[in-house]
């Protein structure tokens, strides 16, 4: 029993001696601290815990996810943005793509020569010529489908009267170009015409 006694301090002992090597050498940084272990600072020591020590933590898959999904540091309106003044709306300015290449003028100058062929070949007959020498039934089909077509621009144009009112925009320029072009106008007045300015604040009567 004796010898049993003396030999439980010596273990105490021996297991005190040990720790206290232990913590000298993590002091002496002969051991990596927890959060350099696992690179995420959730180490005693990391920026989780308190601690300003550990590598940057690594953003997870999900992480990432989220990232590309919220919209803080999303900007619709390119920087440096001339105002939508009378010229970009007769050209049809609207905004430009990934590559800053301005696309809407051109698809408008299209569907303005389209329109204007339509109407040549519809309702002009000149022998010579082969846009108006089109057969009647041909005829009468453009004209069903050219009548079908302003019913559904002027729906859309009465749409844009609301739109053009609540951006400060001519309403009665607006109404008449998507009448003509229909969702192609109507798309530029909604998406690429910056909202109106907020009134600016009174001062309040003393």
């Amino acid at each position: 029993d004796g010898a049993a006694a003396g030999a439980a301090p010596s273990a105490a002992n021996a297991d005190s001696a040990v720790l206290a090597e232990a913590a000298a050498a993590v002091a002496r940084s002969d051991l990596p601290a927890a959060s350099t272990r696992d690179g995420f600072g959730w180490g005693a020591d990391g920026p989780l815990n308190g601690g300003g020590g550990g590598a940057p933590a690594v953003p997870s898959a999900a992480e990432k996810v989220m990232e590309l999904l919220s919209f803080d540091s999303i900007d619709e309106r390119p920087a440096g943005e001339e105002p939508y003044d009378a010229t970009a709306r007769l050209i049809g300015r609207g905004l430009p793509n990934k590559a800053g290449a301005y696309v809407l003028p051109y698809l408008q100058t299209g569907h303005m020569l389209l329109l204007g062929v339509l109407l040549l070949s519809s309702s002009v007959s000149y022998p010579g010529f082969p846009l108006t020498e089109v057969p009647d039934e041909y005829r009468d089909l453009l004209h069903q489908g050219l009548l079908i077509t302003f019913a559904i621009n002027a729906l859309a144009a009465a749409s844009a009267r609301g739109i053009a009112a609540r951006k400060q925009q001519p309403v009665l320029f607006w109404m008449a170009k998507v009448l003509l072009f229909g969702g192609l106008a109507l798309g530029e007045l909604a998406q690429a015409v910056p909202e109106a300015p907020p009134p600016p604040k009174r001062a309040g009567r003393l």
